[in-house]
């Protein structure tokens, strides 16, 4: 369908860069440890073994491809539009993440010339964090406490935006990744 290579770009799970950092933290409290280390057994066994957890995720955004809406090339199908200028904008937000006056539709009959993937949406920022706490009864037997959040900053994490041109809502964006939750949890281990 369309010229040689109309359809060769990037495909829409390629992400130019993915990073991922985690790691476990235990609080220097309690016995054995830099802080209250001769405490009594009650204090350690609630301020003592403590466990900060962190997982951040960080993931470029998808490859954005356009669409010229109203079956321009008389067969039914949509094209791709032309582009006509420059894309990028100085700071990409909701309210515009591109120039939607750098794509006109083409000439009836005729393929646009816009490539696929050609500009990226936004990236991912992630950080999801846990505090989890053992109360042993038994050296095999305890009772675990977590307290999880994710995306604890509560970092908006945009959607991609409308990609088809020529309407009112072209470049800008209406939704975005989940808010921060959290969830507390309690399992006995034996």
């Amino acid at each position: 369908f369309g010229p040689e290579g109309y359809d060769r770009g990037r495909s829409t799970f390629d992400r130019t860069h993915i990073l991922a950092i985690n790691g476990i933290y235990e609080l220097p409290f309690g016995r054995g440890r830099k802080f209250l280390s001769d405490a009594h057994p009650v204090v350690n066994a609630i301020l003592g073994g403590w466990q900060l957890a962190g997982i951040y995720n960080f993931t470029s955004g998808s490859p954005l491809t356009f669409t010229a809406p109203g079956a321009t090339l008389g067969n039914g199908r949509n094209t791709r539009p032309n582009q006509i200028g420059e894309l990028e904008v100085d700071n990409p937000s909701a309210s515009l993440w591109f120039n939607p006056q750098a794509l006109a539709a083409p000439l009836p009959y005729t393929f646009g010339n816009s490539g696929i993937g050609i500009i990226d949406g936004p990236g991912i920022h992630v950080l999801d964090t846990s505090l989890t706490k053992n109360f042993y009864i038994r050296e095999t037997k305890f009772l675990q406490f977590r307290w999880e959040m994710f995306n604890m900053p509560n970092h908006v994490n945009l959607n991609n935006p409308n990609t088809t041109i020529g309407v009112s809502t072209t470049g800008q964006i209406f939704s975005a990744g989940s808010a921060r939750s959290m969830q507390l949890g309690m399992k006995f281990v034996f």
